[in-house]
């Protein structure tokens, strides 16, 4: 990791640095910024960035030992420019970005800094698929439909747990997808698109307690969602008391004039120090300036998220005071619910904690501001964790106009298939993605049976990648003989990743042309295989018929051709593996495949009678494996002639 950091970055120098901190401290400041201090000659600076760097890199190793919480780090970054720059923002800015420059700030993204290192085991659920939906999950919670096949637990009381409803603000006066504003100044809703979506949130937030609302009275239990009881927090800025007030008119208007928030220091934006106001193009172009590079390479830097800002600090240290912040409100406010309003940073910070990828990679999705990022992020806090899921409300009209886009696209697509059954006259086939049993018999099968219907059979060899070369035959009844036999697909497959570039699907498209204005495709293969013809289907309006085919089993709602003998097959070495761990007292873990699904290995666990099962749709693998595999491993280890099987589904997460 800090290889690749280094040599992304190798264009950062230490004059560069000091040159472009000294530039942006140089510019005027903007109206309601604090403007930065004056500074002295940068005589001598160089030798004294050297010295801090040292200290900087001290800081960083004592950090692995950890920090109490998220103001106790920033005590210690403060020493830093105290003590060892002797105030000197600008020799700080310039010896914290040499260093991250070169990776040596990485270790910090692994230091345990109060509550911000991402749990191990996995969170309280909050939001489940319909899949993965237990009666383990819905005992003793709220289980709300919330579309698209998924449910939102709520618990049925709020003891020893904390209710967030956290929102941001909506557009502002001085607009952050355009400028660095941040902490430093005092921004305001702007009035024709700012109040309008704070109103929206509101009315949104208050649909969504009246519905839980109608729950918990229909359950009979205590209704938590009073808004009278909610604890209101905003952060200095004006824009998010705006929005509490806007929000607050809605949710209770008897009482909303006599409703105060609190300041909470957690809802702050992020800290631009002396950048504060400026046009991030111009902010990128004296950057460029300064090292020597075009704005593309600039941007690596500013990018970054251990980039320290000249007088500022970075996005990591916006991210360890949000989620160190609120995990203490939710200890401290224990059986009440927050409505707490803050700022697009603040928000992405944690979305980027409740994602379960690692911080380096869950920044890549939510480190940058996108028009359609969530407005409001509902959380629950229990057992010392916070566990959430986003939904999007009070919608822009740039963000209604996409969505409505996509839906006139979808209806478009749909209306291109007129091709009706009965006027069918050719049927194109083709076996793509992994090896798999019975394409053979199916592929024959269709041979006879299109033949018997009058229909022309054509093949395509090697299926996507054959589509894009033109490889389609003509079917007689002597290219089908002993197909039935044949124990993979008797007209090749291939694993095609161009096809997703929009060249490859054209070529497919002009091959396929003339045999499509009465004919359909028939494609056989996996979730990747059944993806590609739903492009074709989607994009070009081409009637297609998927068969599932595939040893994993993943398809939802079909059994897959292969699936029977890839059991058979397993199960023939887990049973030579069983007469070795009856007879020698071993365990033995046994990977199968699944891409993600857990079918195959269940299936497989069931024939073999294996003590154990893994799969990928446990709610909780590591749970599992302590209680129950492990359980059960002592107290049938050491019984004679006894086997240890455990099957395995691959891509299953586990410690």
């Amino acid at each position: 990791m800090m290889k690749a950091e280094a040599e992304n970055l190798e264009f950062v120098t230490i004059n560069g640095l000091l040159t472009y901190g000294e530039a942006i401290a140089r510019r005027p400041p903007v109206e309601g910024a604090e403007p930065p201090p004056p500074l002295a000659s940068l005589e001598g600076r160089p030798q004294r960035v050297l010295e801090a760097m040292a200290a900087i890199r001290l800081f960083v190793q004592e950090a692995q030992k950890g920090f109490a919480n998220a103001a106790a780090y920033r005590e210690a970054r403060q020493a830093l420019i105290q003590q060892t720059c002797g105030g000197d923002e600008l020799v700080f800015f310039a010896a914290w970005n040499q260093l991250l420059a070169q990776g040596e700030l990485a270790p910090l993204f692994r230091a345990p800094i109060g509550a911000t290192n991402k749990p191990i085991r996995r969170r309280p659920v909050a939001i489940v698929p319909r899949e993965h939906m237990t009666p383990n999950l819905a005992e003793g919670r709220i289980v709300l439909d919330i579309g698209d096949d998924r449910y939102w637990l709520m618990p049925r009381d709020l003891s020893a747990r904390t209710l967030f409803f956290t929102m941001r603000h909506g557009v502002s006066q001085m607009d952050s997808k355009k400028f660095r504003v941040g902490r430093r100044l005092r921004n305001v809703l702007d009035a024709e698109r700012g109040i309008p979506k704070a109103d929206a949130i509101g009315t949104a937030l208050v649909r969504t307690l009246g519905l839980v609302g109608k729950q918990l009275d229909f359950l009979q239990l205590d209704n938590y969602l009073d808004s009278k009881s909610f604890v209101h927090m905003v952060s200095q800025s004006p824009n998010t008391r705006q929005l509490f007030e806007r929000v607050v008119s809605i949710l209770s208007p008897e009482t909303a004039k006599a409703t105060q928030p609190i300041t909470e220091w957690a809802l702050e934006s992020q800290d631009f120090g002396w950048a504060t106001g400026i046009e991030k193009t111009a902010e990128v172009e004296e950057a460029a300036k300064a090292f020597g590079v075009d704005t593309k390479t600039a941007q690596r830097l500013i990018k970054h998220p251990l980039y320290s800002y000249p007088g500022g600090h970075s996005f990591f240290e916006l991210y360890v005071e949000l989620v160190d912040g609120f995990h203490q409100l939710g200890q401290s406010h224990q059986g009440k619910v927050l409505c707490l309003y803050t700022h697009s940073s603040t928000l992405r910070a944690l979305l980027i904690f409740l994602d379960p990828r690692p911080f380096s990679e869950a920044f890549s999705e939510f480190g940058a501001y996108k028009e359609g990022q969530d407005n409001v992020v509902l959380l629950t806090y229990e057992h010392g964790q916070l566990s959430g899921y986003s939904t999007a409300v009070g919608l822009s009209e740039r963000e209604r106009a996409v969505r409505e886009a996509l839906m006139t696209a979808e209806q478009g697509r749909r209306e291109k298939v007129t091709l009706k059954p009965r006027q069918i006259r050719r049927i194109v086939a083709l076996v793509s993605g992994g090896d798999f049993a019975g394409a053979g018999a199916a592929l024959k099968e269709l041979r006879v049976t299109g033949n018997r219907l009058g229909l022309e059979v054509y093949f395509v060899q090697h299926g996507f990648l054959g589509l894009a070369n033109n490889w389609i035959e003509l079917v007689t009844e002597q290219d089908t003989r002993g197909m039935s036999n044949h124990a993979s697909s008797p007209i090749g497959s291939s694993r095609f990743e161009d096809f997703k570039d929009e060249e490859a699907q054209l070529a497919a498209i002009h091959h396929l042309q003339p045999y499509m204005e009465d004919g359909a495709l028939i494609v056989m293969g996996g979730d990747g295989s059944m993806r590609g013809a739903r492009a074709i289907y989607e994009r070009f309006g081409i009637q297609v018929v998927g068969i599932p085919g595939s040893i994993d089993d993943n398809i939802a709602g079909t059994t897959s051709l292969g699936l029977q003998s890839a059991v058979a097959l397993a199960n023939q070495s887990i049973e030579s593996l069983k007469a070795t761990s009856a007879a020698m007292g071993s365990v033995f873990f046994v990977e199968v495949m699944g891409a993600g699904s857990g079918h195959l290995a269940l299936m497989c666990a069931y024939q073999a009678r294996a003590e154990g099962l893994l799969v990928n749709e446990h709610p909780d693998p590591d749970a599992y494996i302590e209680e129950v595999i492990l359980g059960t491993l002592k107290q049938t280890l050491g019984v004679r002639n006894k086997s240890h099987i455990i099957i395995v589904a691959e891509r299953t997460p586990h410690q």
